[in-house]
């Protein structure tokens, strides 16, 4: 890790990227810019962009070590976003692995690392030549629309995942001091025993999202991001 990447957890209340602006003038904006955000993010991450052949998907990985993978093509077998991280810090927070749903969520308990997956549909894409991380991106930004939102106040883009889970990337790296980050759904997870005051590495906060009718409410988060510049 070089000097300039570096963990923040202090100020993230408003780190997730949620609450998203979707409105019919801005769609073809956001995607557009949410594509060439995204290239940006793929050529500052320290480890990554590759594919793993073994899966299909493509992924990068944080410099702590979370990984965010998706498919080159969501019409194949396996989860089309994942989702993985060191499930330490959680376990040492109380844990219990095996009352977490087996859909979502998977231990290894060899690597202990947790994955949560999630399927977005069962399009297939269709590549020119070889597929590209970023190419396999611009498929999901073309073929599933509704899951890429823009956070005006935080200039962040990001993918809804699903069940409250996230990845979100910043608009400007040169700008904001949270260039990639995390965003994970607490309530199954203390459901399943954690006390969120003992994870350690990751944030408990609330953030402001809207809600299905348009309005803005609190939500508890867990985030990790990273300033990669």
């Amino acid at each position: 890790m070089t000097s300039k990447v570096k963990l923040l957890l202090a100020p993230v209340a408003a780190a997730a990227a949620l609450g998203f602006l979707i409105g019919c003038s801005a769609l073809d904006v956001v995607g557009r810019t949410a594509v060439t955000t995204y290239r940006a993010l793929l050529e500052a991450v320290p480890d990554g962009p590759a594919l793993d052949g073994s899966t299909g998907r493509f992924y990068v990985q944080s410099p702590g070590g979370e990984r965010f993978e998706w498919s080159a093509d969501f019409s194949g077998s396996g989860p089309d976003f994942l989702i993985s991280l060191d499930a330490a810090p959680f376990l040492e927070a109380g844990l219990e692995p095996e009352r977490l749903s087996g859909e979502r969520y998977a231990l290894d308990p060899t690597t202990r690392r947790l994955a949560l997956a999630f399927e977005a549909g069962d399009k297939g894409f269709a590549y020119k030549g070889e597929p590209s991380p970023l190419e396999g991106f611009q498929k999901i930004v073309e073929s599933y629309r509704p899951l890429v939102g823009y956070h005006e106040a935080l200039d962040h883009y990001g993918l809804a995942l699903g069940d409250g889970n996230m990845f979100e990337w910043a608009k400007d790296l040169s700008k904001n001091d949270k260039d990639m980050v995390f965003v994970l759904n607490p309530e199954p997870l203390l459901a399943a025993g954690v006390d969120p005051a003992k994870v350690q590495g990751w944030a408990f906060a609330k953030v402001e999202v809207k809600d299905s009718a348009g309005a803005m409410m609190q939500v508890d988060k867990f985030l990790k991001p990273y300033e990669l510049r």
